[in-house]
């Protein structure tokens, strides 16, 4: 029997990509679905400026399509550190769309709401109450809301996470760093870099180009600089060898480090909460790519909680999501066990080595 004690069967916390994929499959799931997104449209999260194949179809399930959002593409260039060695990896998989973040966050938004979702945007969640037949967000515009289930999607800082206890860094893993910039150049052109390090550790930058704008993004294990000292030197030299215009003038900012971080957190759920999207964690460890681990995840988050809905002992059922996004997501979030620094030499030389690593960062598939 499905409990109807509460305002909404499912408060979402966030109105990203996370949260309006779980929006959306709320509806689906015939559920009374709320969103509270802080801002007066959401943010864009962590989005490279490009989305994969697998994140591709899922936009479209949600209904969302390239028009307003991005230009698709197809291939990428791998490139050395040093930027000297280049190399086109091309086939039929490797192809998706180099976005615009917020308006893609924005199309999603507007999708949750097509099928149904309510949304209040410009408040948050002051106080959250877990109680035994719902729970109860006490939001900042004075209002009260209450839901059987509350998914927490407000990003990397998840505040919501903090107001119920949830854990929301590991405590075990690699330490590491990221930093981005954004910035227009006056050649326009549409297309995905990805400039692989040579060091033992993760270094790893994409230049994301959708006509005159350029997204670039360093993650790396490398702390012997700031990780927006070493953006900045990867892209004087971009500059010196031609690949960004002389006149381009980025300026780095630090991002927040989350590659791989939901694998070693030790829960997403609390009493009545589930934590998705950038706030668990959910992001590639090799390609830094985030979407589709938010999509996904909110995704399977309102199908647990439609189950749960439906089950003799809620939290028992909201529990199984720990071990279901796990079995569907953990291989596109794991780092690739082998060492990139033994294989980088063959990269530029052979062919099929050179798509073996493109697949793995844009379809998340193991070397």
């Amino acid at each position: 029997m499905t409990h109807r004690s509460a305002q909404y069967d499912m408060v979402v916390i966030g109105g990203g990509p996370a949260g309006s994929a779980a929006a959306i499959a709320g509806r689906r799931a015939k559920l009374r679905v709320l969103i509270v997104e802080r801002g007066a449209a959401p943010r864009p999260g962590a989005c490279p400026g490009w989305l994969g194949p697998a994140a591709v179809r899922l936009c479209r399930e949600c209904g969302v399509r390239t028009a307003g959002v991005g230009v698709e593409f197809r291939g990428l260039r791998l490139c050395s550190w040093d930027l000297k060695s280049r190399v086109e990896a091309r086939d039929a998989e490797l192809k998706g769309w180099l976005v615009d973040p917020s308006a893609l966050s924005a199309a999603l938004l507007g999708a949750a709401g097509a099928r149904g979702a309510e949304h209040l945007c410009g408040t948050y969640a002051e106080r959250l109450q877990l109680g035994e037949t719902h729970a109860t967000l006490e939001l900042s515009d004075g209002r009260a809301v209450a839901g059987q289930v509350v998914v927490l999607a407000d990003g990397a800082d998840a505040p919501s996470a903090r107001l119920v206890h949830l854990t929301v860094r590991a405590q075990t893993g690699p330490t590491g760093a990221c930093a981005h910039a954004v910035f227009e150049t006056s050649e326009p052109g549409d297309g995905l870099d990805v400039v692989l390090g040579a060091g033992r550790g993760l270094k790893l930058a994409s230049f994301a180009r959708r006509g005159t704008q350029v997204r670039a993004t360093l993650v790396t294990h490398d702390d012997s600089a700031p990780a927006t000292a070493q953006l900045a030197a990867l892209l004087e030299a971009a500059k010196n060898e031609g690949i960004l215009p002389p006149a381009a003038n980025p300026a780095p900012v630090p991002a927040p480090y989350l590659a791989g971080l939901a694998l070693e957190m030790e829960t997403h759920v609390a009493k009545r909460c589930v934590l998705v999207g950038d706030a668990g964690g959910f992001v590639s460890a090799f390609s830094n790519e985030g979407i589709y681990p938010a999509l996904r995840s909110g995704w399977l988050a309102a199908e647990t909680v439609a189950r749960a809905l439906k089950a003799p002992l809620l939290q028992d059922e909201l529990a199984a999501f720990s071990s279901t996004w796990r079995a569907d997501l953990a291989g596109y979030l794991r780092m690739p066990n082998t060492d990139l620094g033994l294989l980088l030499p063959m990269i530029f030389n052979n062919p099929q080595m050179s798509k073996r690593v493109a697949r793995a960062f844009l379809l998340g598939q193991a070397f």
